[in-house]
């Protein structure tokens, strides 16, 4: 069986987007510095390789 075209992370927020679609009146939400801090030391030890064999290939460079 193949793998789908999306990773865990893009499903996350695909459902957590949908949900506050939903909700009935808007909110103004912003990420504490900490999380944000969070999202970019992981976006720079993050990287994907494209192998012949394999094809793409996740790496989360620690």
């Amino acid at each position: 069986m193949p793998m789908m075209d999306y990773s865990t992370l893009i499903y996350f927020v695909n459902n957590i987007q949908s949900e506050f679609e939903s909700e009935t009146k808007p909110m103004d939400l912003e990420p504490s510095d900490q999380c944000v801090k969070n999202i970019l030391d992981f976006a720079r030890s993050y990287d994907v390789l494209e192998s012949e064999l394999t094809g793409h290939v996740e790496m989360n460079l620690n």
